[in-house]
């Protein structure tokens, strides 16, 4: 990934909790490589790229841009905006009958 660091005077980031780490509200699988901020420190984001084909779990609002989402990628917290993360990548979701189907094919 590539990496570059910018400021946040004005916030700080969250803290992974259990209840960031729960079940995501929705997952993302990216179709082409997006931006996305990360602040290990307060006040200290970095600017990455997110791989291709990366799986995002949306925990919710983002608490560092304005109209974007905090997403999970590999047990850490970024910031995406809304608008790149619909326009560049799909929602991911498995059909509920999935399970059941590979549980009777082992039978």
């Amino acid at each position: 990934m590539m990496l570059s660091t910018v400021g946040s005077p004005i916030r700080t980031p969250r803290v992974p909790t259990e209840e960031t780490t729960a079940p995501a509200r929705g997952a993302y699988l990216t179709k082409t490589s997006l931006v996305a901020v990360h602040f290990p420190e307060a006040g200290k984001g970095r600017i990455v790229f997110l791989p291709k084909e990366a799986m995002l779990r949306v925990i919710g609002p983002s608490s560092c841009l304005p109209d974007g989402l905090e997403v999970m990628f590999e047990n850490r917290i970024y910031n995406v905006f809304e608008v790149d993360l619909t326009a560049r990548s799909r929602l991911n979701h498995e059909p509920i009958r999935t399970h059941s189907r590979i549980m009777a094919a082992c039978a």
